[in-house]
């Protein structure tokens, strides 16, 4: 399992996000940012590094959410969760953490699936 070290700075982000230890999508994703959107990517991890446990799974997802053109990485897991039957038996999301969310979120998901329907 991987650990959750490499969010402790922008450096120590970059350097993993650009290895061969993430999968190649997240490095092709990393290597066309510039500084402001590495900023922003890192901040947007830090808060999904903290609400998960599953850190691989977090980057098996991050190969759909990548592709999108999201803004804010706590909703697409949000969503994620809500919409893939994996997640039904074990969140992405930690217990803590899924109250808050659904509470913060679950509007704008209801939006967003009515549109999708």
């Amino acid at each position: 399992m991987m650990s959750k070290s490499f969010i402790e700075n922008l450096d120590s982000f970059k350097k993993l996000m650009l290895s061969n230890a993430v999968p190649n999508y997240v490095n092709r994703y990393c290597k066309q940012l510039n500084e402001g959107k590495w900023i922003w990517f890192y901040a947007q991890m830090i808060e999904a590094v903290m609400i998960t446990d599953e850190l691989d799974y977090l980057f098996y997802v991050l190969k759909w959410i990548l592709k999108t053109d999201f803004h804010d990485l706590g909703y697409e897991m949000y969503f994620y969760d809500m919409t893939n039957p994996e997640c039904r038996s074990e969140s992405l999301i930690k217990d803590k953490y899924c109250a808050i969310y659904n509470q913060h979120y679950h509007s704008k998901f209801i939006d967003d699936i009515s549109m999708l329907q």
